[in-house]
């Protein structure tokens, strides 16, 4: 297996999880609550970004805000995002704010889920989130849970198990999807995600050889879920293990947009440097745009760069 470039992942598994949220409660969360609607929040004062899923809830403490967060990979500053979100999230809607992290990465996750201090008796800080390690969770317990319509994450948990086995694990998955309760449709949605999802963790020629078999069986790229997947603007070589990138011309639109901000931010740009930007992909790109404020040092590329 080879390590990926977790962060392109991310604004998709939003997409992919916007019909089960309740799911997604049910099984990662620590209190009983129903969904009844979402909640639209924006940060433009603190982020650059969307926050992934924000959805307003009964439970027995009465109304509250759910924020689910979906990470690919360990990311150090996680503690102050989620606290930012938390703020303005709970100033929009006056609600108390049960906040989940979900990380789907390779490695063992290394982020903490708290912020804490103590100044004397009126300066204080007691700040914690729910996160959860999905590579932490056994491959039997989420097999046999009654969420089946999560029986996409398959090729992500049981990490140790995962990385040992290799494609037989990712196989496995395969199968135990296609013999699961779920209706046929269901079952060609589950399947694309966990092909996703498989990206993350496995190399493409694993994929391929286990994925390439149950499409064409199943006429996945048929189904409701395949297209609604593209309808909400993934890549158009899904079926080539999202290897393609977006057509090119957004590619060089946003490349000269970088290398103008870049220039006039640090006025040379070396010439290594260089060569890599005009390799990056739309999605870093991107990034490097938005937190253009944010970057003080050119060797803070490298937390961009691929």
């Amino acid at each position: 297996m080879q390590p990926k470039s977790g962060n392109r992942y991310d604004i998709t598994i939003k997409d992919l999880f916007a019909d089960e949220t309740q799911e997604l409660i049910n099984y990662f969360g620590h209190l009983k609550a129903r969904v009844t609607g979402d909640l639209k929040i924006e940060f433009p004062q603190v982020e650059t970004r969307v926050s992934d899923l924000v959805m307003k809830a009964e439970s027995q403490q009465g109304p509250l805000a759910i924020h689910l967060e979906f990470q690919s990979r360990n990311d150090d500053e996680m503690p102050y995002r989620m606290l930012r979100y938390a703020l303005e999230i709970h100033k929009t809607y006056h609600l108390p704010v049960y906040q989940i992290v979900i990380y789907f990465g390779q490695w063992q996750m290394n982020m903490t889920s708290q912020l804490e201090y103590r100044l004397g008796d009126q300066n204080l800080l007691d700040y914690r989130y729910h996160l959860i390690d999905v590579g932490n969770i056994t491959y039997e317990e989420l097999k046999n849970s009654p969420h089946q319509r999560l029986l996409s994450l398959l090729p992500v948990v049981d990490r140790e198990k995962r990385q040992k086995s290799g494609k037989e694990f990712l196989q496995r998955c395969a199968e135990d999807i296609i013999s699961s309760d779920l209706d046929l449709e269901t079952k060609k949605t589950v399947l694309l995600r966990a092909e996703i999802f498989a990206g993350l963790v496995f190399d493409k020629k694993a994929i391929d050889l286990v994925f390439r078999e149950v499409e064409q069986m199943l006429s996945i790229e048929e189904s409701a879920g395949y297209q609604r997947i593209f309808e909400k603007g993934m890549e158009k070589g899904i079926e080539k293990g999202m290897e393609k990138g977006i057509e090119k011309g957004q590619q060089e639109s946003l490349l000269d947009v970088t290398i103008r901000l870049l220039s006039k931010k640090f006025r040379k740009i070396p010439r290594e440097y260089m060569a890599r930007i005009k390799k990056q992909d739309v999605y870093v790109l991107q990034q490097i745009i938005d937190n253009i404020f944010d970057i003080n040092d050119l060797k803070e590329l490298e937390d961009y760069l691929q």
